[in-house]
């Protein structure tokens, strides 16, 4: 009789904790946990941004939509990323409506990091954390 409580005890910690992990891990994944992230980029379909992605070791695609009420203030904390092996892109919705499309985005801001061979390495789904950057700052100077 004295067990029930206990495991009842034991089952609301198990809970809590799982809960707790699962907020930490926020919406940065290091390894791609979702079969509806791109696994790469085609880089070239950067290039008619006018950008010189396609000569840089690692592209920060940002996709926004002048809608988004986050998206401005999501590619100003990205842009201090963008460097000489770094390119750090904006794609809106309104004139690149396909380049959205063709990578299954449908809601924004979304921040693909992705390396010279195309690979995404890192994504970011909503505004970034502090914590969201760090983690791409260390995906980025493992090659550099």
């Amino acid at each position: 009789m004295r067990t029930a409580p206990l495991a009842l005890i034991l089952g609301a910690v198990a809970c809590l904790v799982a809960l707790v992990a699962s907020r930490r891990r926020g919406r940065w994944r290091g390894v791609l946990a979702s079969p509806d992230i791109p696994s790469s980029l085609d880089r070239s379909a950067f290039d008619h941004l006018g950008t010189g992605a396609h000569r840089k070791t690692w592209l920060v695609a940002v996709l926004t939509d002048s809608a988004c009420s986050t998206c401005h203030s999501t590619l100003e904390r990205l842009e201090p990323l963008a460097g000489s092996a770094v390119e750090v892109v904006e794609v809106d919705a309104g004139g690149h409506r396909q380049l959205h499309d063709s990578y299954g985005v449908d809601a924004v801001p979304f921040t693909l990091v992705a390396d010279s061979d195309g690979a995404v390495q890192a994504w970011i789904l909503g505004p970034p954390t502090a914590g969201d950057i760090a983690a791409v700052r260390r995906v980025l100077s493992e090659t550099q």
